[in-house]
C-alpha cells in the first residue's frame, strides 16, 4: 500500500506491538477481532486505503497475541485490561492528545473499554460487538460452567482438528489455521482472566 509505513512498540510488559501507519490527518486506530488481524480486517477490505483517501491518519495495530505483534502463550499476558493498556501505551507513543478509534468483535470491546478510561478518545465505532460481548455477562456464566471460553481454547490447542466436536470452536480453530495465527496464543487469550464490564 502507498505510504505505508510500519512501526513497533514494546509495551510494559515486553511484548512487542507492530502497527502500520498510512495517511495524514485527524488519526484513527483500527483494532482488529480475535483470530485476525489488521491486513485481515482492515487492509484487505480495503478500509484502510478508504480512510486514509479522506483525509484520516490511520494506525492499523496487530494486537498482542495476533499477526505481527509478540504473541505470549501465558494466559496472564492477556488478562483484565492488556489489550486496552496496549492502545494506551500506543497513544502516549504516538503523542496523540485526540484520537477515534473502530473496533471490531474483540477489538470492539477494547475499543469500547478504552473509550470508557481514555480522556483522548473522541469517539468510538464498534462493529461485529452485541451486549453479550461487552459486558460479558452471559458469557462469564459460560466460562463459569467450563464452557464457552474453555471450549474454543481447547479447540485450538487440539493435536488434530477432527477431534473438535463443538461447531463454534471448530470454526474458530478453522479460521486460525486458514489465517496462520499462533493457536496456543490464541488458546492462551481465551484462558485469560476477562476483562471488566464496560460502563
Amino acid at each position: 500500500m502507498p505510504g505505508k509505513r510500519t512501526e513497533q512498540l514494546v509495551t510494559r510488559d515486553g511484548v512487542e506491538l507492530v502497527f502500520d501507519l498510512v495517511g495524514e490527518g485527524p488519526t484513527v486506530i483500527l483494532h482488529h477481532g480475535f483470530a485476525a488481524d489488521a491486513r485481515i480486517n482492515w487492509e484487505q477490505p480495503g478500509i484502510v486505503a478508504a480512510l486514509a483517501e479522506r483525509g484520516r491518519r490511520v494506525v492499523a495495530l496487530d494486537a498482542r497475541g495476533h499477526g505481527r505483534s509478540g504473541k505470549p502463550h501465558d494466559p496472564a499476558a492477556y488478562g483484565g485490561l492488556a489489550m486496552v493498556e496496549d492502545c494506551r501505551e500506543l497513544l502516549d507513543h504516538l503523542g496523540l492528545e485526540a484520537v477515534d478509534v473502530v473496533g471490531y468483535s474483540m477489538g470492539g470491546r477494547v475499543a469500547a473499554l478504552l473509550a470508557a478510561r481514555e480522556p483522548r478518545v473522541r469517539c468510538a465505532v464498534l462493529g461485529g460487538v452485541s451486549r453479550r460481548l461487552l459486558d460479558r455477562a452471559g458469557a462469564d456464566q459460560d466460562a463459569a460452567s467450563g464452557t464457552w471460553f474453555t471450549a474454543i481454547a481447547d479447540a485450538l490447542e487440539a493435536e488434530d482438528p477432527a477431534t473438535v466436536a463443538d461447531p463454534v470452536a471448530r470454526g474458530f480453530r478453522v479460521f486460525a489455521e486458514r489465517t496462520g495465527a499462533d493457536r496456543h496464543a490464541l488458546a492462551a487469550i481465551q484462558r485469560a482472566a476477562p476483562p471488566p464490564p464496560v460502563d
